[in-house]
């Protein structure tokens, strides 16, 4: 039984799953690691009511929860709950020989980061290689509208001469670390976003490149971006955004215009991503335990600190 299969046997065993998304490196390839090694599985749970999926999952799956997260878990309220970017997570889950580590967000919440970028900690995430163990449509239509708003957000930030498809996929892969604060301590491999956008090349081929006709792929590796269709498309971005950008969403002063809104859209981004992230944070000290929260910490500090830091 593969990795994916072993996914969907283990989402069987938890209520009330309207969708699942399974991400990182244990479903994607990143360049720089061994294809066979055994890493965490990390996973989006997607339900309507959080607070109902903690009630009986407390009963179902006791195993999974630490002390102090299952105090957490069975009084929080479910405001409380969805606070920050509105995802719970559970760390060190051992099932049948594999590690989880698993969010719990309710679906509203999920279609409001896809379509809005409210706190684009969903968002970033799904823009990424993603193995899909249990669909909803709904969720599936929000993802191809974050999808196609990444690309003209990513070609806009693009500001290389002679760009490659590499290129876009990094610009791509960043936008989700821009305020993060694992980025400002450190914490963070400095080589994940080349990782990312290298070892995942084939499928952001297949839903980035093959769906969009804002740039084309030249023979030599080279792409020529069409920045009157970028442009366009820039009307379709989330509202909060997009407002922020009007004015300057055409080729009359292209390069100046870009120049602008670069420094709007790393605003923006910094802003709502940092936010959601300091949130996170603390929100995860109660939800994976102490202990767990301080070894997740030292083993991102392990990777992020080394020696030729790079962004």
């Amino acid at each position: 039984m593969d990795i994916r299969e072993r996914i969907v046997k283990f989402v069987s065993t938890v209520p009330n799953v309207v969708s699942c998304k399974a991400y990182g490196s244990s479903i994607g390839y990143q360049s720089g690691y061994k294809k066979d090694e055994k890493k965490q599985v990390d996973l989006i749970v997607i339900v309507d009511n959080i607070k109902k999926f903690y009630e009986e999952n407390l009963k179902k799956n006791k195993y999974m929860y630490k002390f102090i997260p299952k105090i957490y878990f069975k009084h929080a309220s479910e405001k409380t709950l969805r606070s920050a970017a509105g995802i719970c997570y559970t760390t060190d889950i051992n099932y049948e020989g594999d590690i989880y580590k698993m969010g719990v967000i309710e679906k509203k919440d999920v279609l409001d980061d896809l379509l809005n970028w409210r706190t684009y900690y969903i968002a970033g995430r799904f823009q990424k290689e993603m193995f899909t163990a249990v669909e909803d449509k709904e969720i599936e239509e929000a993802v191809e509208i974050n999808r196609k708003n990444a690309v003209t957000i990513a070609l806009i930030l693009l500001d290389k001469e002679n760009p490659t498809i590499i290129d876009v996929y990094e610009s791509l892969c960043s936008l989700s670390y821009k305020g993060d604060s694992r980025k400002s301590l450190k914490a963070e491999d400095p080589n994940k976003v080349k990782k990312l956008a290298t070892g995942s090349k084939e499928y952001f081929d297949k839903v980035y490149k093959e769906k969009t006709n804002l740039f084309k792929e030249n023979k030599d590796g080279s792409i020529k971006v069409n920045y009157d269709l970028v442009m366009k498309s820039v009307k379709h971005l989330p509202k909060d955004l997009y407002k922020n950008l009007k004015g300057l969403d055409n080729t009359d002063d292209l390069d100046n215009n870009l120049k602008e809104m670069r420094k709007i859209i790393n605003s923006y981004l910094v802003k709502i991503i940092s936010e959601s992230s300091k949130g996170q944070t603390l929100k995860g000290i109660l939800t994976t335990g102490v202990v767990n929260s301080a070894s997740y910490a030292v083993e991102k500090l392990k990777k992020g600190r080394k020696k030729d830091w790079r962004w």
